[in-house]
Order: structure tokens, then C-alpha cells, then sequence
């Protein structure tokens, strides 16, 4: 009996020993759970709840989410948390604005029993919506929701409704089931359906009658979204759009017209270097094919095809041929390019390069084989009639009627030491006159042959005697020609010898009276 009590002992203080040991470890700080982060949402609470880490959510039940989820499109996390809450509690706004304040109680205006609770908290700010009943939570979170839907329901309206865009419903029918302020106002009437432009994203336009008495048509840009028991059109007026059009493609005739009509070719390239305008005359003074200059090539290789067709001067180093290429391209763009091209065949064409905004340029080509042929052939009068000037004894000098001295010849030159190289020189009758006063000796003609020269109207030819300093006698003419200029001729006059008789000549006297 003893020893059944000893072991029952035993067994009651093991079962006491095990016990303590137990809620030693159950008490021990190690063994407890970690403590959830100040103010942070636990997993089963319910209502709207926010937690922000200074204006940035960082955890949100799924009530709060349902209060700003439509305004977040627009505003801040933050800033959609105050807009929820402003109806029921106005003053949480200036409360959250003092940076003193850490935790507060706020209760609704509109029901003392629904408040909430703030805490913050080591930048931390909790918000938390309570009642004092299950119930005043549950219909806070109704009349919030309800508002919120509400003021975005009326705020779309006002959008729809007071918006310059055209924005109507209609049935399956086509029938007009609502429509907004700017449509009920123009009451727009479309015209036939093959009056219309398809666009891009599955936008048309449309034209319209004429509205409030306008005397042109109105078009607009519209964009359809189809419901399931009517469709939804969006209107943009684009008449001014379609008039800037008509008004270029007008533009774009008028100058392709006059392109046409120039007898300078006229090629255009982008920035891209690509042509993309070219003339008739273009091609018919390079011989450059239609489909050719259509397929928009390159400056260079429209400028490879012009010396294939030897409408270019052939390069005396050919191995900088290419170069040259980029050197007109640069010298388009800058403006500075203008050079006469000496063709094979005779021909010569004046390029010059003009340049476009943002990087384009323009090469006109302008056939000047006829001035080009002109000017040799008046230069090479000029040098004949020169010569034959120069083998004349007589000095001669051609005068305008302004008294420019036009011309003159070697003669001139040597009697008046004058250079020979400065005979096609324009100089003036008063320092040529100067000149010929210097070799003579004083005599009033100068004056009269000043007078002369510079005497408008008919003339008749004028001739005087001057003396030079060396004593020869100077016989000087001035005769008018074409066009009001003068011609002055100087001659030194042959000395002349008394005539001495022989004495033995027969005297007629005597002889008659031999008779």
C-alpha cells in the first residue's frame, strides 16, 4: 500500500513538474508572436481603412479601395482619401495639415455615432473608419459611397452635357435618344452616307448642311462606340481642317501650274536628299526619264545619271567626281552654289542651288546657251571692231553723250600716252581733255569740242586746228554716230613747203607776144 502511494506521489509530481514546464515555455518572450508594425492593418479587420507612409498608400482594405477607386484616375492616393471623406468630415483636411498633430478622433457632422480614428505614427498615418454601432459604420459607408458615385455620375454629366464636342445617343433604329448641349443647339443633319472620308482609328467625316444660314458646308470628324442597345457618336467639327486642305491641294495646282509653265528646271529635294518635286522643263532640257525622277532618287544619283547622259561638264580628275557631288549638295543648302555647266554637245546651263526650310533644297537649272552665244559673238565684235580701230593711222576716241569715253585706239594711245592697256577702260571727257590741253598749246576749241560732245540732238560734223607743244600742227574732227555717241579723230596735219619755180620755166607773157 506504501509503495502504490509512493509511485501515485511520484506520478503527481511529475505531472506538476511537466505542467510548470509547460507554462514556463507557453510565458517564455521567445516563444511569443511578432508584434504587427504600428498602425498597420491587420488581415481581418473590415471597413475603410488607409494606411499612408507620409502621402504614399501603402495599405488599403478593400472597402477604402471601393471610396477612391473611381478618383484615382485623376488625383492622388492622398488627395482621393480627403475628396472620399469631405462630405461626412470637412475638417479632416485642416486637422491632417498641422504637422504637430499625432492621433484624434473625429466625428461625422452629419452622424455623431460614425467617427474616425487618425493615428500617426513615425511618419506613419492610420485612417480608420468606426461607428459606435456595426450598423452606423455599415450606413456611413453607404452614404459615402453613394456620394462619391454620385458627384462622379454628376461630374460626367456636366462634362457630356457642357462640352463643346458634338455628343449624341441614338437607338438601333438611328433614332435620337439623348444628345448635349452643343448638338441640341447646332442640330447637325448629315448628309448620304457616300458623302463621308473613312480615317484612321475607325473615325469618318462627315459633311452637314449648312448651319444657322451659313453659306458653306460644315464638316465634322466622328467617332462611333457601339453599345448593346444603341451607339454613342462623338463629334469634332473639322471644317476648318478640310478648308486648310482645299485650300492646299488649290495652292499645291496653282504652283504645280506654274512649275509648268517655267521654262527653268526645278528640282526639290527633301532633307533626306530625295527628290520630290521636279518640273516638265526639267526633263526636257536634261532628257532624265519621267519614271526615273518619279521613283524620288537621290542627289547623287540624279546627278550619276546627268553625266551618263552628258548633261554634265566631264570632271578633269574623275577620281573626285564623287566629291564634287557632296560639294554642290553643301553649297545648295548653303546658297552659294552657281555655276555655268559647259555641256559636249555646245550647250550651257546656269545651276544654281537655293536653299528650303528644315534642310531641303532646290537646284534650278536655266538654259543660257543663247546669251552664252550672244555674248561670244558681241565680244567677238567688239575685239574685231578694236582691231580694225588699231590699224588706222588716225587717233580715234568714241564718247557717250554723258562724255564716257566708250572706246579708242593704239593710235589714240601713242599720241596721247595713253597705256594701251587701258583702251576698253571707261574714262571721262574732262580727264581726257585735260590730257590733250597738256600736249597743246592754249586754244579756246577744247571748249567748243567739249560742247559738242556733250550737245543733245542732231549735229553736223565739227572739225578745228590745234597746235601741240612740239609745234605740229593737229587737225581734230568730231562726228556724231548712233545712239548720241561722238567720234573724235586726230591727225597731224602735213608741214607745208613753199612751191620754188625755175627760173627758165617758160613765161606765157613772152610767148604771146612771140605770136
Amino acid at each position: 500500500m506504501l509503495m502504490i502511494l509512493v509511485e501515485l506521489s511520484t506520478i503527481l509530481i511529475g505531472a506538476a513538474a511537466g505542467t510548470v514546464i509547460v507554462l514556463i515555455v507557453m510565458r517564455s518572450p521567445k516563444s511569443r508572436q511578432p508584434k504587427q508594425p504600428v498602425g498597420a492593418i491587420a488581415p481581418e479587420e473590415s471597413g475603410a481603412v488607409f494606411l499612408f507612409q507620409g502621402d504614399t498608400l501603402v495599405d488599403a482594405t478593400n472597402d477604402a479601395w471601393d471610396l477612391i477607386k473611381h478618383r484615382t484616375q485623376n488625383l492622388a492616393d492622398y488627395d482621393a482619401m480627403l475628396a472620399a471623406f469631405a462630405v461626412e468630415f470637412p475638417c479632416l483636411t485642416e486637422t491632417l495639415s498641422d504637422p504637430k498633430f499625432t492621433n484624434s478622433c473625429i466625428r461625422s457632422e452629419r452622424d455623431p455615432s460614425v467617427y474616425i480614428d487618425i493615428q500617426r505614427t513615425n511618419g506613419r498615418l492610420r485612417i480608420a473608419l468606426n461607428g459606435e454601432a456595426r450598423i452606423d459604420c455599415e450606413n456611413a459607408m453607404q452614404r459615402l459611397s453613394s456620394a462619391a458615385y454620385d458627384a462622379h455620375a454628376s461630374l460626367m454629366q456636366d462634362i457630356t452635357t457642357h462640352s463643346p464636342q458634338l455628343v449624341w445617343q441614338e437607338d438601333q433604329s438611328g433614332n435620337l435618344l439623348w444628345a448635349n448641349d452643343a448638338y441640341a443647339k447646332r442640330k447637325p443633319v448629315f448628309k448620304t452616307a457616300d458623302q463621308k472620308i473613312i480615317l484612321a482609328d475607325a473615325l469618318e467625316r462627315r459633311v452637314v448642311a449648312s448651319l444657322d444660314g451659313e453659306k458653306h458646308d460644315r464638316w465634322f470628324d466622328i467617332k462611333s462606340v457601339s453599345r448593346s442597345d444603341s451607339t454613342l457618336h462623338f463629334a469634332n467639327d473639322a471644317t476648318a481642317i478640310m478648308r486648310a486642305d482645299t485650300a492646299r491641294s488649290e495652292f499645291v495646282r496653282t504652283l504645280g501650274k506654274t512649275f509648268g509653265e517655267l521654262s527653268i528646271g526645278l528640282a526639290i529635294f527633301n532633307k533626306n536628299r530625295q527628290l520630290t518635286m521636279f518640273n516638265p522643263a526639267l526633263v526636257d532640257m536634261t532628257t532624265l526619264p519621267v519614271d526615273f525622277l518619279s521613283a524620288s532618287p537621290t542627289i547623287d544619283t540624279v546627278l550619276d545619271r546627268l553625266r551618263e547622259l552628258r548633261m554634265m561638264p566631264e570632271p578633269k580628275n574623275y577620281a573626285s567626281w564623287r566629291e564634287q557631288f557632296t560639294a554642290v549638295e553643301t553649297a545648295a543648302k548653303d546658297g552659294t552654289y552657281s555655276k555655268n555647266w559647259a555641256l559636249p554637245d555646245g550647250q550651257t546651263f546656269r545651276v544654281t542651288g537655293k536653299p528650303h526650310p528644315d534642310g531641303a533644297f532646290a537646284l534650278l537649272f536655266e538654259d543660257i546657251s543663247a546669251e552664252v552665244s550672244l555674248n561670244r559673238r558681241f565680244r567677238l565684235d567688239i575685239e574685231t571692231s578694236q582691231a580694225v580701230l588699231d590699224t588706222l593711222q588716225e587717233a580715234i576716241a568714241v564718247f557717250s553723250s554723258t562724255g564716257t569715253m566708250v572706246m579708242s585706239n593704239n593710235a589714240y594711245a601713242q599720241l596721247w600716252a595713253r597705256k594701251p592697256d587701258m583702251m576698253l577702260e571707261h574714262r571721262e571727257l574732262h580727264t581726257e581733255m585735260k590730257a590733250w590741253q597738256d600736249c597743246c598749246t592754249p586754244s579756246p576749241l577744247w571748249n567748243d569740242m567739249r560742247d559738242y560732245i556733250l550737245q543733245l540732238g542732231s549735229r553736223s560734223p565739227w572739225k578745228d586746228t590745234a597746235l601741240l607743244d612740239d609745234g605740229r600742227q593737229l587737225d581734230c574732227h568730231a562726228n556724231p554716230i548712233a545712239g548720241g555717241t561722238t567720234m573724235v579723230r586726230f591727225a597731224i596735219a602735213q608741214p607745208k613747203r613753199p612751191v620754188i619755180q625755175k627760173l627758165t620755166a617758160p613765161d606765157l607773157a613772152i610767148q604771146a607776144a612771140k605770136r
